[in-house]
């Protein structure tokens, strides 16, 4: 069937066997929406919008790809849709921008999905009242049959001069909540870009959808080869990780139980309490299905995430403070370390967030959490024997979990955030004991958030002293993640792209001993 044909077809009446795909399509633009309308988070909209929907498991997981797979690919999707739109994108509803958004990705990145359902569904919510009308749906037909006109054939080199045939591949199911693939752009990128540094940001900007300052400071901060790594590793989906609650289970006899229910796992070198799960597509329906969630044998976790804990290195009978705890997944992991002996006491100014650790503090049978709303910059508590900051930041590190961070984030938000992070860090020292220890955590990629606040710290407190990492690391790790320097003087800088974990900066300090 010709792209004509197609788009002739998709004036029609759409058929009663497109109902479904039509339902999880609709969902997913209302939740892009939500995220490019209302400032929502994608993570929360896409959990609110599919609890208690009528949709199957495999329609949900098809919403989420939509949902995520635009949010990644947005800039990137733009940029075609503005060659193709007589009307500016910016002047088009929220909701049809996000329909077009939605039917160029399909078209584009799920190439298992029959061109003629993609413009079907799309010209047939077109003209529902939620989003359009039939002069709207006649409009999204005229781009659609545009686009897959003029657009190059599958398998052939398209308008940025790649071979399509190695594009990422998109694959989706019921068991999916991401997108998955990796860029197979390899060599010098400059070489392929004519002109200066401003046309090599602009190009890696619009190719990964990210924004141009950004991609301008990792450039700078880490050189072309390590960038594209990092720009690459921002569109694969996060791994599945369990961190074992090892006061209730062995994480070796939990790996036995989820293999021996066809579910394959990894042990982390780096957090030997964390598997990771090798296939998603063993794991069918919601994280609680997984055996053993209810019974609180696991969290999920990020390996990186589970290794502040690690260097918290908390004793069973201390006392702990997380300054800013919610939601909650450090707090849970330093009460288990310490074998529910001891206290922690979790802090967070927002109460609604807090509940996530009440129910979650249930569900793992802790009994030695303490939770506490306040500010973490102004708090008053009694002196603990560890303090762990784990920072409100930019999140960069973690872009590929959070793919409206590329959206909402500015350059102007690091000054900002900067600030905050002094500002906790300056009342998280009143609270340490002498002797004590103080850890400060973010999941940003950025030198002002990380180690620029630790030289600031240590030269405006001087009764603290930056402590060696090295002894928290398993065996070998260090020299296999290239971090033993750095761990040394007190410090380490996970990158997604070279380490295979979310990208993470943590830092151990010492109060001195007044003695």
């Amino acid at each position: 069937m010709s792209s004509e044909d197609t788009a002739d077809k998709s004036s029609k009446s759409a058929q009663p066997a497109n109902k479904k795909g039509t339902a999880a399509r609709k969902l997913a633009v209302s939740v892009l929406v939500k995220v490019e309308q209302e400032g929502a988070f994608a993570n929360l909209a896409l959990a609110n919008a599919l609890k208690g929907d009528a949709l199957s498991q495999r329609d949900k997981a098809f919403v989420m790809a939509l949902v995520l797979g635009v949010l990644r690919n947005q800039k990137r999707l733009d940029a075609k849709l503005a060659g193709l739109s007589k009307e500016p994108l910016i002047k088009l509803r929220p909701a049809v921008r996000n329909l077009l958004r939605l039917a160029i990705f399909q078209l584009d990145y799920m190439q298992d999905i029959p061109e003629s359902a993609v413009v079907d569904t799309a010209v047939e919510l077109g003209r529902t009242k939620s989003i359009g009308h039939v002069g709207i749906s006649r409009y999204i037909n005229g781009v659609l049959r545009s686009y897959l006109r003029e657009r190059p054939a599958r398998g052939a080199v398209d308008d940025n001069g790649d071979d399509s045939g190695e594009e990422r591949i998109w694959h989706y199911d019921q068991r999916y909540d991401g997108l998955s693939g990796a860029d197979n752009f390899s060599g010098n990128y400059s070489s392929q870009i004519s002109g200066n540094q401003n046309n090599l940001v602009e190009a890696l900007s619009q190719r990964y959808s990210m924004p141009s300052w950004l991609v301008s400071r990792w450039l700078d901060r880490f050189g072309e080869k390590e960038s594209l790594s990092l720009l690459a590793a921002c569109q694969n989906p996060p791994k599945l990780t369990l961190r074992v609650n090892e006061t209730a289970c062995e994480t070796g006899a939990f790996a036995t139980i989820l293999q021996d229910k066809g579910i394959k796992v990894k042990r982390s070198a780096l957090v030997p309490s964390c598997l990771t799960i090798l296939d998603r597509r063993a794991v069918r329906g919601p994280i609680e299905n997984i055996p053993g969630y209810t019974d609180g044998i696991f969290s999920v976790q990020d390996e990186a995430a589970a290794f502040v804990s690690q260097i918290v290195n908390p004793a069973p009978g201390d006392q702990v403070i997380d300054l800013c705890a919610a939601p909650g997944g450090k707090a849970l992991n330093l009460a288990e370390l310490m074998d529910n002996k001891g206290k922690v006491t979790a802090v967070d100014i927002n109460e609604n967030r807090l509940n996530l650790i009440k129910t979650n503090r249930e569900r793992l049978s802790l009994t030695n959490i303490e939770i506490v709303q306040g500010d973490g910059t102004t708090i008053t508590l009694p002196p603990a024997d560890k303090v762990l900051v784990d920072a409100p930041c930019s999140g960069t590190g973690v872009i590929n979990k959070r793919a409206d961070i590329r959206l909402k984030r500015t350059r102007a938000d690091i000054g900002k955030l900067t600030n905050l992070q002094k500002s906790l860090l300056k009342n998280a020292a009143t609270l340490v004991k002498p002797g004590g220890v103080l850890v400060y955590s973010t999941c940003s990629l950025e030198q002002e958030e990380n180690e620029d606040i630790f030289s600031w710290f240590l030269s405006n407190f001087k009764d603290f002293k930056a402590d060696d990492l090295s002894p928290f690391f398993p065996a070998d790790t260090l020299i296999q993640f290239g971090l033993s320097d750095s761990a040394r003087h007190g410090y380490a800088l996970f990158l997604p792209s070279k380490h295979d974990v979310s990208g993470f900066f943590v830092a151990r300090f010492k109060r001195k001993d007044e003695s």
